[in-house]
This record gives C-alpha cells, structure tokens and sequence, in this order.
C-alpha cells in the first residue's frame, strides 16, 4: 500500500534513459533523535534489500549512511565513539533542545549519527533520478523529517519515497510531517515499481529478494541475515505481523550465500539474525542452515537482538548453535504467569522455560549467555507479576532483561493504551517511546518501574 501527495506526482519525469545517464537511485538511512541509541545491530535491512534489486536492474546506487561512526569529518569533531568485537556499541551523539510541547520525563535529548552538515553534503554530492529513505521506530520519526525534507531541498523535482516501520505504522502521520511524495507501506516492492513507472523510470524485471546492497563500511564489523518473513503468531503487544504479514518461512539458501559472500569480501565475522520466529519450521529451515554452517568450518560467530521462542529449543539445535557459534541466545519468555499468556500470547506451556535452559545449558552454553526478556509495563499490568516473573526466570541462573512496553500502532493492545494513556499516543509519536512509561498506574508506578530495574541488576549480579 503506498500514500502519494497527488500534487507532486503529477509532476512526472519525462526522460527517456534508454539514451541518457545511467539512472540513480539515493537510499538514505537517517540519523536519529532519540533519548538514548545503542548499535545492536542496527542496520537498513530492507532499504538495502531495494537497493539490491535496483542495482541488478541497472540503477546506479547512491547510499548515504546518516547513522555512520566512521565518517571521518565527524570524527574530527567529535571523537571516537566506544565499539565492541561483535559489531556493536555507541553512535556520535550531539545534544539538541527537548521538543516543544512535549511534556514528561527529564532526560537529555539528542541527535545521533553523522554531523548534520555532512549529511546534507553527501546527500548534495547525488544526482538523483529517485530518492528512497527508510525509517525505524514510530518515535525516531523526526530524523526521518530530517532526511526527507533534505532531500527535497537540495533535489527538487526528484521523487522521495519513504518506507520502513515508522511509515508502515503510521502513513497518514508520515506523509504530513516528512511531505515525503510517497509513503511505503509493508513490503516495498509493489509500491517501488509503481513509482518507477510513474516517473517514467527503468523496472528492474526479477523480483526482489534477500540479497543485499554490498557496502564495506555496514558489514564489515557485522553483517544480518534472515531466513524467514514474520510470524506465525499474533501477540497482542508485537507488530511483526502488522509490518511484515504473513509469515513465510525458509531462504536458509540465501542467508547462507550472503554470509559466505560478506565473509570473502570483508573478512565478517560477526552475523545477527533478523528474524522474528527464527525457530518455526526448523528442520526445514534454520537446522540446515546450521548443518551448512559447520560443514563450511569457518570461523564465525551469531548474535541474537530478537529473543527465539523458547518452546522450539530442544536438545538437537541447541547443540548445533553451540558447535556452529553462537555466542549468546535471548528468550522471550515475557512472564512466569499462565494468565497474562493466555490473554496476550498463548505461546508457552508451564514446562517451556524450563525445558529450554536445560537444553542450552547441556549444550554448553552458560549462564551469561543466556538473557531471558520479561515484558514490563503492558496495560493494567500490576508490578508484582514483573517482580515474580523475573525472580522466577533468575532462579534458573540465567540473566534477566525488562523488556519496557512500547504502544505501536496497529496492534490489538495499541486502542487500550492509547485509552488509557496520559499521553497523546495517536498525535506524537514520541510518548511511544518507553522512556515516558505510558502505562503508569496505580499497580505499576514510575517508583515500580525502578525497583524492578534495581532488581534485574542485582539478580544478574549474583550469577
């Protein structure tokens, strides 16, 4: 599903390419405002997915990284930014003034990515045929704005089309604030190659596929890999299925070209998995990923920012994600009580976790790689199950993460929290961040929130 400001796109390129320049398409990843930013991983999936699939069809690729902690004009200014071994760490970070009519909590607020004035440089040094932006979150829209209204400044006439999560969620909201001419909806490549034939643009023919815009500088210190699309559940808090749809299992062929292809080209050793039900189907999928994995015998290592469900772990695979190299595995295991799965998810039975840990830690892994995720501060949810939940995963001796509740639009509990909220959900984005607690009631305080952070630290700490 696409939204286009009709006014601008009637105004068509008319150019025939076939006898002109090579045609340009300019992705940018925006940089983003937020309270706090850490790189887990964080990489344009699926802008350079698109970027892929234009570049085969013939399009030359401008890609300007607004997130980039190499850039090295930024470096002189600002200084190194603190980076890990696995590909992760901090971005450069520059104070800017707290939104107006925003009302809340005290926290410092910022700009993170590359110095404002190289970013529009970069974005300058393109001559663009199509300009595509990707966003995030629904609360780092601004940056989005940012990359958006950029763009349209210094390239006027040349069509902007925005995608992502942000634009998925909320269209309407992300047409009005970027002025963007198009407004992407779920899967891209629908909606792309109707703004192509509008513009009177070359097609690429072949479909898109999991194979990625090559850069050095985004998957050198890691790279991701995704085997499946969505999820098969509907959990009343989660958007996978909002965003990506149906769930579609099994490129465990193509994940696997992609690593060994970063792996040549830039010696990567790191890889994070992008999935949001990595599990399901695994025989068919994730198993011979694994088995291909060890049968090539390089030496790499896995990472998961999204927790696995926990039923699927059973003794075989978590063999072979040890053997393979996995070096940490999260759980969402979201709570201890039966009742709040039953309203919410309805994925686990009483003997899951516990049947989980004990195969990962027969299979070798040890306390400190396991991270089991407790969702914290869904509507109406009293602190106490928090409390008994955490204390309940931690007696397993595993580590134990609050997971914060975000409202997202679009989800069954999205009209609840936006009821029941102090904030105006549907008007700013930014209350969607779980830094303003939305949630806050009288069985689930700010006070509570800090307890239960207090407690999760001091659980892992006896580990």
């Amino acid at each position: 599903m696409m939204v286009a400001r009709e006014a601008v796109a009637k105004n068509e390129v008319t150019c025939n390419y076939l006898s002109m320049k090579k045609p340009t398409a300019l992705l940018i990843q925006p940089p983003v405002y937020d309270f706090a930013l850490y790189d887990l991983y964080l990489k344009p999936f699926g802008l350079l997915r698109l970027g892929s699939w234009l570049e085969r069809g013939g399009y030359r690729i401008d890609f300007v990284n607004g997130l980039d902690y190499r850039n090295k004009e930024t470096l002189s200014v600002l200084g190194t930014v603190r980076r890990k071994s696995n590909g992760t760490g901090k971005f450069h970070r520059v104070r800017v003034p707290f939104p107006e009519n925003i009302q809340g909590r005290e926290r410092h607020f910022a700009r993170y990515g590359m110095l404002e004035e190289i970013f529009r440089e970069r974005i300058t040094a393109s001559d663009p045929d199509i300009i595509l932006v990707t966003s995030g979150m629904t609360y780092w829209y601004r940056g989005v704005a940012e990359a958006v209204h950029t763009a349209r400044k210094l390239h006027p006439g040349i069509p902007v089309a925005v995608g992502g999560v942000y634009a998925t969620l909320m269209p309407e909201h992300c047409a009005r604030v970027t002025g963007a001419d198009y407004v992407v909806q779920g899967e891209g490549e629908p909606a792309i190659r109707g703004i192509l034939q509008s513009r009177h643009l070359p097609v690429p023919e072949n479909a898109v596929d999991d194979r990625l815009l090559m850069i050095e500088s985004i998957w050198k210190d890691a790279g991701v890999l995704r085997l499946n699309d969505g999820c098969p559940y509907h959990c009343d808090y989660c958007a996978s299925s909002v965003i990506c749809g149906t769930f579609t299992a099994g490129r465990n062929n193509t994940a696997f070209n992609m690593l060994q292809e970063m792996n040549a080209r830039f010696g990567t050793k790191n890889f994070a998995f992008y999935d949001d039900a990595l599990l399901i189907d695994k025989e068919h999928t994730f198993i011979p990923f694994l088995r291909r994995v060890l049968d090539w015998g390089n030496d790499v290592r896995f990472y998961l920012p999204n927790a696995v469900h926990l039923q699927f772990l059973d003794r075989e695979v978590s063999t072979l994600m040890k053997k393979a190299g996995f070096q940490e595995i999260r759980l969402g295991f979201e709570s201890s009580s039966g009742e709040f799965h039953k309203k919410h998810d309805d994925k686990y039975s009483s003997g899951d976790f516990p049947s989980a840990v004990e195969h990962l830690k027969t299979a070798g892994f040890t306390s400190r790689n396991i991270t089991v995720y407790i969702l914290a501060g869904l509507p109406g949810q009293d602190y106490r199950e928090v409390e008994e939940s955490l204390r309940y995963a931690a007696s397993f001796g595993v580590k134990v993460s609050l997971a914060e509740y975000s409202p997202v639009p679009g989800t069954p509990l999205w009209p609840e929290s936006v009821r029941i909220s102090p904030f105006p959900l549907e008007a700013e984005p930014l209350y969607h961040n779980n830094t303003f607690f939305s949630m806050e009631w009288g069985g689930f305080t700010l006070e509570n929130l800090k307890y239960l952070k207090a407690l999760a630290l001091s659980l892992n700490r006896q580990l």
